[in-house]
């Protein structure tokens, strides 16, 4: 295959793009190779992903553009145009550029797992599952998108899918050998509102000491942490039969409730419950004793 002087280029500027001199270099030869070849497509391109490292998304756009008037099915200029249009807060024309990125290529991972992203965060939630459903497909072993699909799901409320997603999330991280994918401790999983708290639903991958600590539920006002629900296992409660229970984490100290568990409760019970202790809490103004 005959190399590319405009990717190759790219590519240098991408193994150095904490390196403002290496970006300016990458973009001044990029100019100087637009303007021998002014209908190098992959030229503009990788003048438009240099300018988005150098986090100018605006003249970005334009570089990707004059790509796409030289090569209209240049899969990778409609996408990241849309990335740009994201970066500058306009969501439908970002949409709509990744939209025709994955019309052209099916097999678009970014494009679908992008998509999925900003419906999510439009409140788009069956779309957003859709998305990252497709993306999934494309990249079943992919842990990211796992949990997007997971997250999705348990919005929606189809608890008999969340349960076997839930199920596959800890398999995955407990098989993975992907270095990243060992890395993460925690995965947030679901985020609710009781009253005026938002609440974070936070997996524990690696449950460790005693007692340990299954999942948490930070309860947040205005950003700030008012406590911290926690299901929680310890060797004392597995001696008595049981396999674990709530506890609320306060400014003051631990105090455990009274809901306690012979198994590992499903998510969509479990949040009813920790929705229970938080309102006692909040009506009580105290943490509700065993």
């Amino acid at each position: 295959m005959k190399k590319d002087l405009a990717i190759d280029l790219l590519d240098m500027a991408l193994a150095r793009k904490d390196e403002p001199v290496a970006l300016a270099t990458a973009l001044i030869a990029l100019d100087r190779l637009t303007q021998t070849k002014p209908d190098h497509a992959n030229a503009h391109y990788a003048a438009g992903r240099v300018l988005m490292l150098m986090r100018q998304h605006q003249l970005a756009m334009g570089a990707f553009r004059v790509a796409l008037q030289h090569d209209a099915r240049h899969v990778d200029a409609h996408y990241y145009e849309g990335v740009c249009h994201f970066q500058l807060g306009k969501d439908e024309d970002a949409l709509r550029k990744i939209a025709e990125a994955r019309t052209l290529d099916p097999r678009h991972f970014d494009a679908w797992y992008d998509e999925g992203q900003i419906l999510f965060e439009r409140g788009e939630d069956r779309g957003a599952l859709i998305a990252f459903e497709r993306a999934r497909a494309l990249r079943p072993d992919d842990f990211g998108v796992l949990r997007k699909c997971l997250q999705q799901t348990i919005r929606l409320g189809r608890w008999e899918a969340a349960a076997e997603l839930h199920a596959e999330l800890r398999q995955r991280w407990r098989q993975s050998t992907d270095i990243a994918v060992r890395r993460v401790q925690s995965v947030v999983i679901d985020q609710f509102e009781v009253g005026d708290l938002d609440v974070l639903a936070v997996e524990t991958m690696a449950p460790r000491g005693d007692p340990e600590i299954l999942m948490s539920f930070p309860a947040t006002l205005v950003g700030r942490l008012q406590f911290t629900v926690t299901l929680e296992s310890s060797v004392a409660l597995r001696s008595g039969g049981y396999r674990a229970l709530l506890a609320v984490q306060t400014a003051d100290g631990r105090i455990t409730t009274d809901h306690a568990y012979i198994s590992r409760p499903g998510y969509h019970l479990l949040r009813d419950d920790v929705a229970a202790v938080i309102r006692r809490l909040v009506s009580t103004e105290a943490p509700p004793e065993a």
